[in-house]
């Protein structure tokens, strides 16, 4: 996947967020890449809000075969071209939440991976922690020069990995990464199909076939159980989740200063890590640094546990306070997520520091959208005034943290279902976009015809060795350079020259025609128009049934109208080549106003709309859906409004799911 990140920032933060210190120079970072924080000292400390989304592919995509008991999900085998069996997790005990996981070094020699390293930091590995049961997977990363991949297998001591053994160097490497899988990992719901879609829990242990999972977060009213978000059938993915240990690394990071024990003279002259704990409280942590124990992360008052597996979800943020002199530098690993993600919204009188949750700029609007404000007691509360009463969300703007709030008065605070807008490229000067050039609408599709041609001029009706089909439908057509979405069409199955109809079972010509089989066509799915007119569009597709009307719902639509409008929402557009157009859409999604046309739009843009109710805190009542929030930035969100009970909500994904 590709990664993003954005440069380091400095702001202040009001003192009220994070009542019990004060932040100077706070930044917003990226999960991505690696950041620069510098020194500081103990009465003035560089802050910087770090976000880390999972890192790395998922290690495993698939079903859940059973729910087995409360925290355990099943999965099932398969076989391999050898009839032997498959196990859908390499090795029991891999995934324990607490396993000590080593730093990985790869040597490369002549082109060839010929050696990996294990290191459990400056102290090795601890007997008294939790090690491997079973050996894990090592996966070293493709060839950098396109040649064949290198692979390797542990071996294990008393839980120690002691060995790596290279069972084949790969070719054409100049440098390599490994890693294992294992360690603390999530299991996110991907099931579209899912209420609970885009919802992480981690995994504290697993067998071949099974997952153990906790809930330390839970939404008002859901139950610790796995029957309450899993079913058979149910589709999710196992990614590793970033941890203090993996962020930072095992050891002490260089210029990073650690505490010898925990004095609060030695507490107070080490650097600090702030872990928000979704129920209420910043915990800090510190690098433990002792000849007499090893080192390790702990929580900043107790020196008997460690922290290194401390589990940083993938919608959470934390915060790093560099206390002492001397700049350090951290990696902080992150992509962009095609998977939706649930937002944590704590209960009223509580605030979340969270991240953007995708690894992609967004905007204000897509992070909370419409259809999560409302009155409920699980959505984020609008209000119909500034008056502190209101839930908020803060972000980074330039050196500042910015405060927004949504209203209430005369703006859509009870949508029930996006309002989706399709798009076609500018066509006004230097492709600016118009008002033609926005499109909500649905109908249904009359009749199908191959034609030779993208104006639908060329009309053959007995055969389809044309490149396109006319398709005939209700409702005004959409205009050349827009998607369309066909559904349900349905008829006579034609041969490959569409000169006869065809029987499916057999696949034989049928003399008659209206005697063939009836099936689903290709036609479905969504198309670029190339050709429209008055009741028509034409789609650069070959026609491959004799349409039957009767059958199904043939329709087209793009976009949607949406549900719970009550009067005119805003858009803007993002992507397409362009940028700066904007405007408005009625309630009803028919008639869209282009405030600013904008310029560049060569391609489609997305077309992003809000209620149009985000405002900035003071006073300023200008709509302000569109505020960018950056790829990682840290975020703050604060309920104050009475009534708010702890929920999640789905964000607007920036890539369409």
């Amino acid at each position: 996947m590709k990664k993003y990140s954005r440069p380091l920032l400095s702001l202040v933060l009001i003192s009220t967020f994070l009542p019990f210190f004060s932040l100077a120079n706070v930044g917003g970072v990226a999960g991505s890449n690696i950041m620069t924080i510098s020194g500081g000292t103990a009465a003035a400390p560089t802050y910087k809000i770090v976000s880390a989304s999972t890192a790395g592919e998922a290690v495993y995509t698939g079903v859940v075969d059973a729910v087995t008991d409360s925290d355990t999900l099943s999965f099932a085998t398969t076989t391999d071209e050898s009839n032997a069996t498959v196990y859908p997790f390499f090795a029991a005990g891999a995934f324990h939440k607490d396993a000590q996981v080593p730093t990985l070094t790869v040597s490369v020699t002549s082109g060839a991976v010929s050696g990996v390293s294990a290191s459990y930091g400056n102290d090795g590995f601890q007997s008294s922690v939790t090690g491997f049961t079973n050996a894990p997977q090592i996966i070293i990363s493709g060839s950098d020069g396109g040649g064949t991949q290198a692979t390797a297998s542990a071996t294990l001591t008393s839980g120690e990995i002691s060995s790596i053994s290279i069972t084949e160097g790969g070719s054409d490497y100049t440098a390599a990464e490994a890693s294992v899988v294992g360690g603390p990992h999530l299991l996110r719901i991907i099931d579209t199909s899912s209420s609970y879609y885009g919802r992480v829990f981690l995994i504290s242990n697993n067998t071949q076939t099974t997952l153990d999972l906790e809930f330390p977060v839970l939404a008002s009213g859901e139950t610790a159980n796995t029957s309450t978000f899993f079913s058979a059938g149910t589709l999710v993915e196992v990614v590793r989740a970033p941890t203090l240990g993996n962020i930072f690394g095992i050891a002490r990071p260089t210029n990073w200063t650690g505490a010898p024990n925990l004095s609060s003279t030695s507490v107070n002259g080490a650097d600090w890590v702030y872990v928000w704990d979704s129920v209420g409280a910043y915990n800090k942590y510190i690098f433990y640094e002792s000849s007499r124990q090893p080192d390790r992360w702990i929580p900043a008052d107790n020196f008997r546990v460690s922290a290194n597996n401390l589990v940083i979800y993938p919608d959470e943020a934390f915060i790093v306070a560099k206390r002492t002199s001397g700049s350090v530098e951290l990696t902080v690993e992150g992509t962009v997520s095609s998977e939706n993600q649930k937002l944590f919204l704590p209960a009223v009188g509580d605030q979340m520091l969270c991240n953007n949750p995708f690894g992609m700029d967004l905007l204000l609007t897509e992070l909370i959208p419409s259809t999560a404000i409302g009155s409920g007691t699980g959505k984020f509360r609008p209000g119909t005034s500034d008056d502190g009463n209101v839930d908020y969300v803060t972000i980074l703007d330039g050196s500042t943290w910015k405060k927004y709030w949504y209203t209430s008065s005369s703006t859509n605070s009870a949508v029930t279902s996006m309002m989706v807008a399709g798009a076609r490229p500018g066509t006004g000067g230097s492709n600016a976009l118009q008002s033609s050039d926005l499109k909500i609408g649905s109908g249904t599709v009359t009749d199908l015809d191959s034609c030779s041609d993208a104006a639908g001029s060329s009309v053959v009706t007995n055969y389809n060795d044309g490149n396109y089909t006319k398709i005939s439908l209700s409702g005004t057509a959409p205009g050349t350079g827009f998607t369309i979405t066909i559904s349900d069409i349905q008829g006579y199955m034609l041969n490959d020259d569409g000169n006869y109809e065809v029987n499916a079972t057999t696949g034989e010509n049928v003399e008659t025609n209206g005697t063939g089989s009836v099936v689903y066509s290709n036609l479905s799915g969504s198309h670029e128009v190339v050709g429209s007119g008055a009741g028509y569009v034409v789609i650069e597709k070959q026609r491959d049934v004799n349409f039957k009307s009767d059958e199904g719902s043939p329709a087209w639509s793009i976009g949607s109208a949406g549900a719970g409008y009550n009067t005119t929402a805003r858009w803007w557009a993002v992507g397409g080549g362009g940028s700066g157009a904007e405007g408005t859409v009625n309630s009803s999604g028919t008639s869209f106003t282009v405030s600013s046309a904008g310029s560049g739009y060569t391609s489609a843009p997305q077309i992003v709309i809000s209620g149009g109710g985000w405002r900035l805190s003071g006073g300023d009542s200008s709509p302000r859906g569109d505020e960018t929030i950056g790829a990682s930035d840290g975020i703050i969100i604060s309920r104050r409004s009475s009534g708010g009970v702890a929920s999640f909500i789905e964000p607007a994904n920036p890539l369409g799911n």
